[in-house]
């Protein structure tokens, strides 16, 4: 494949390091002269100096030939223009750095194939390490202010043998995966033990759902 990365960081670099291993054609633009530089000894690619938000640059890295565009800068303003100038060149793959979560709706309205918040990966990742066993966390929303997240029903488990209906008011079931079947949530169904709930909650009510199971 022919990928741009816009923006040298730790990330730019580590993320081309890998994908130049793996044989793709990798131009990478660096704003910052230096580091450019620092980049073109190290890295076995294209490394342009230049401000990735100006279309020339853009096309002097062939933006019109690449099969995807990486916008991977700290600056969530630079990354969205670049992301916006890709769409404008029918760039078949463009993926984009969040850092403030407020500016995930704006990223997801602009429709690229996706955005990454790198701090809301990391917060996840290292929450994962914290997770009961059968538990298992799926995702942040909402500015993380809600979380998604999976829970096994033991034989231990307060809600074991209620309905729905019984326990929808302390926290929302999106389904439940019951032995390999997935079932939509319906106020009469029972919870057996072997469920895998699919939970959504504010993080606040996190711990307090924890306890019933």
């Amino acid at each position: 494949m022919r990928i741009i990365i816009v923006g040298g960081g730790d990330v730019g670099e580590g993320l081309a390091e890998v994908l130049i291993k793996e044989k793709h054609d990798v131009t990478l633009i660096e704003s910052d002269e230096k580091r450019a530089e620092e980049l073109g000894e190290r890295l076995d690619a294209l490394v342009l100096r230049g401000d990735a938000s100006d279309r020339k640059v853009l096309k002097d890295a062939n933006i019109e030939r690449c099969d995807a565009l990486l916008a991977l800068t700290s600056d969530d303003k630079t990354n969205l223009l670049v992301c916006e100038i890709a769409k404008s060149f029918n760039v078949p793959t463009i993926i984009s750095r969040v850092s403030e979560s407020s500016n995930e709706p704006i990223f997801e309205k602009m429709g690229i194939t996706a955005s990454i918040n790198t701090i809301t990966t990391a917060i996840m990742a290292f929450k994962r390490l914290l997770e009961a066993p059968g538990k298992r966390l799926i995702g942040m929303v909402g500015g993380n202010k809600i979380e998604i997240f999976e829970r096994t029903v033991t034989d231990r488990s307060k809600i074991l043998n209620k309905r729905i209906k019984d326990i929808k008011n302390r926290f929302s079931i999106a389904g439940i995966l019951r032995e390999e079947e997935f079932i939509k949530p319906k106020d009469d169904i029972k919870i057996l033990e072997g469920d895998v709930l699919i939970i959504c909650s504010p993080v606040e009510e996190v711990n307090r759902i924890d306890k019933l199971f």
